[in-house]
């Protein structure tokens, strides 16, 4: 099939796969992150931060080495130039860390509310599900009706993913993603994930169930 966007299929899929598998991967895994190190955490240097921390680290240099293989791969056997994953350097710079942002802020909001709520860890498999359906995989913003693309801009990694497709796509450009939406959506997911946090270690209400696992 051809490209949505650009000449190349792999760069159009790309783009939207690794991000989204990036900001779904925070949302289920960091569901189970705290439960799952939760006796490391009985050592008063670690909490919350730390594991969400180096999970988001972690997942990010994955996927950073992933796009780094595909970009050797198809440049080597496939003759696909370098020129063809970036056009704009400093937007996909800020679109990265956009991004980065964005899964931070999911996985830690995540983390808190699975502490606390076991069935949470059942639900992020749908909304992993929704993710990857709304974010522009198969599809760019500009390419939906209107009736739908009233409710995918509700979604801020399409707006990431439209971002990242206009910085890296030559001759692709859009003007129906906003910056500041998943910029701001990352720093609210992050903000009340540390506010529910906080709110664990004043009332002590997460030490009970370490006591009763250990």
């Amino acid at each position: 099939r051809p490209a949505g966007a650009g000449e190349s299929l792999v760069v159009f899929f790309l783009t939207a796969i690794l991000p989204i598998f990036f900001v779904r991967n925070g949302v289920t895994r960091g569901g189970n992150a705290i439960r799952s190190n939760r006796v490391l955490m009985q050592y008063p240097q670690v909490n919350a931060f730390e594991v969400i921390t180096a999970r988001t680290l972690l997942e990010a240099l994955t996927y950073f080495i992933v796009l780094v293989l595909f970009v050797m791969i198809m440049f080597a056997f496939f003759g696909l130039p370098f020129t063809a994953w970036i056009d704009q350097p400093l937007p996909m710079l800020q679109a990265g860390g956009t991004l980065l942002l964005l899964c931070y802020g999911a996985c830690f909001l995540s983390s808190q509310i699975g502490r606390a709520f076991d069935p949470w860890n059942e639900l992020t498999g749908p909304i992993g599900r929704i993710l990857l359906l709304t974010s522009g995989l198969w599809f760019t913003l500009g390419s939906l009706p209107p009736e739908f693309l009233a409710i995918v801009q509700y979604n801020p990694l399409a707006h990431v993913v439209e971002w990242i497709r206009d910085a890296s796509i030559r001759d692709f450009q859009s003007e129906l993603y906003n910056p500041w939406y998943p910029l701001s959506m990352g720093v609210i997911f992050l903000a009340a994930g540390l506010f529910i946090d906080w709110l664990y270690r004043i009332s002590g209400y997460d030490l009970q169930p370490l006591a009763r696992a250990l």
